[in-house]
């Protein structure tokens, strides 16, 4: 088994990779498809909002339903449907064609998401799931780092249909290869799918992320942002409800009662929100504010990803001998020094300038996001891994939107308050480009003291008994 195991992460870090690649390959090519269609920017940007919505939307039902029908099959499913998107969506003949190919592509996405991290947690024991999670954090690492990258050489070598086809060929070999080395399982003995809860929690999840997305560019005040976040309160209390009462919950309720699964979601969405400031506002700083091309902008975010993917797996063995509350404390803390060190980047800046400072957000990354997955997947009942992975992934994506609620805010807000002050001091152009990068410097200093309230719920979580040896595999009842 020990070889075995090592094989089967090899299987989930290929589907990490290609969910996350094909989540940061297709941004750099929407002028491309922009252009290939004849359509508005408020159009295209739905290949991308589309794609998010969706897989926001289905990671908790996909977490719960992999405790029913087994983790391989929603994982080699969730491959499937993949890999026949990306095909549908190369081939596609118009940009609502292609939209409504993405929504597909994110349904695959999400079952690959909410899998992964809980067939890890069920084929590592304590003593090595932290390092596990690490190791699977470099896919991540990858798959951020090489989409800009990537999708820049493929759009201009070829065209924009080429960052979809090119999933084809890697996913017939990652259908292939989980097959060959996941353990065959038996569904769950008596378990059943609660309906009415999934679609509950999908359309109250979709509501929200959408008025997180589109309430800055819509008003936050505007009816369609309102009654986005009404339907969200309806439909999330119907579903707390529906919850309640079913014999067998999509998500038990009680989990949430555990301290360490609890306060390590609660950094999740922190830190994601805090992070995504960054990486959301960076390209508009670099691409409109220093005027960089966005191949070179991809580039420059490279640092961050980079030193993810090399201190994520020393995080992760660290916290298998210490435990997780120390390592991923450090990392937020760490990634707070970082954002707030981005407010003092100058205007006309050298890239070193640039680079450490992302590399200081990078390695804070790498430090929490190991020890905080393998302390919220290893808090819970061995049953219950299925649905701790989806919503620890629900969480990420959270998070995300979160950030780009705040950020897009804090940035409409400041903008004028900063382009009054510098009036009249420079010339129109050089006030206005101040005054952008100005209002970005506000959004940092909020995302610093977010991930600064982060350091707390890290730190709340409580000991986490530490096991260095392989333990005897553990009842369905017992934590993970």
């Amino acid at each position: 088994m020990d070889r075995r195991k090592w094989l089967i992460l090899s299987s989930v870090s290929v589907g990490t990779f290609m969910a996350t690649l094909d989540g940061s390959i297709v941004n750099i090519s929407l002028p491309r498809i922009q252009e290939a269609f004849g359509v508005d920017l408020a159009t295209v940007e739905w290949v991308v909002v589309g794609y998010l919505l969706v897989v926001g939307a289905v990671l908790l039902p996909f977490g719960r339903l992999g405790e029913v029908l087994t983790f391989k099959r929603v994982y080699l499913a969730g491959f499937a449907v993949f890999t026949v998107a990306s095909a549908l969506c190369g081939a596609a003949p118009t940009t609502e064609v292609l939209i409504l190919f993405r929504l597909l592509q994110g349904l695959g996405a999400g079952m690959l998401q909410a899998m992964g991290p809980a067939i890890i947690a069920r084929t590592f024991g304590p003593g090595e799931r932290g390092r596990a999670l690490g190791i699977n954090a470099i896919s991540v690492s990858i798959g951020l780092s090489l989409g800009p990258v990537l999708g820049g050489l493929l759009t201009e070598v070829g065209s924009w249909r080429a960052i979809f086809l090119v999933n084809i060929p890697v996913g017939i070999f990652a259908i292939v290869w989980a097959r060959r080395v996941l353990p065959a399982e038996r569904p769950g003995e008596g378990q059943s799918f609660d309906v009415a809860g999934a679609a509950l929690s999908s359309i109250a999840v979709f509501a929200l992320l959408l008025a997180l997305i589109d309430g800055q560019s819509w008003g936050w005040t505007s009816p369609a942002t309102i009654g986005l976040l009404v339907a969200f309160v309806a439909f999330g209390a119907a579903f707390l409800v529906v919850e309640s009462r079913a014999a067998q919950p999509m998500i038990d309720l009680g989990l949430f009662r555990i301290r360490a699964f609890s306060a390590g979601l609660a950094s999740v969405i922190i830190v994601f929100a805090g992070g995504f400031t960054a990486t959301f506002l960076l390209p508009f700083l670099l691409e409109q504010g220093s005027g960089f091309t966005p191949l070179q902008a991809g580039l420059l975010l490279v640092p961050i990803p980079i030193m993810t993917a090399l201190v994520a797996p020393f995080s992760g063995s660290l916290s298998d001998r210490i435990g997780p509350r120390v390592p991923a404390s450090l990392g937020v803390a760490i990634m707070a020094v970082g954002l707030l060190s981005l407010t003092q980047l100058p205007t006309a800046f050298a890239v070193p300038d640039l680079v450490w400072r992302l590399a200081l957000i990078g390695v804070g990354q790498g430090m929490f996001m190991s020890p905080n997955s393998s302390a919220v997947l290893g808090s819970v009942p061995r049953r219950r891994i299925g649905t701790a992975s989806g919503t620890l992934a629900q969480a990420r994506i959270d998070g995300q939107a979160l950030g780009i609620a705040i950020s897009g805010a804090i940035v409409a807000m400041r903008l004028p308050v900063h382009a009054a002050a510098l009036a009249g001091t420079m010339a129109p152009a050089a006030a206005a480009q101040a005054a952008f990068a100005l209002a970005i410097h506000d959004a940092f200093i909020v995302a610093g003291i977010l991930c600064a309230f982060g350091i707390v719920t890290s730190a709340v979580r409580g000991r986490v008994a530490v096991v260095t040896v392989e333990r005897v595999p553990p009842s369905e009842d017992a934590p993970a």
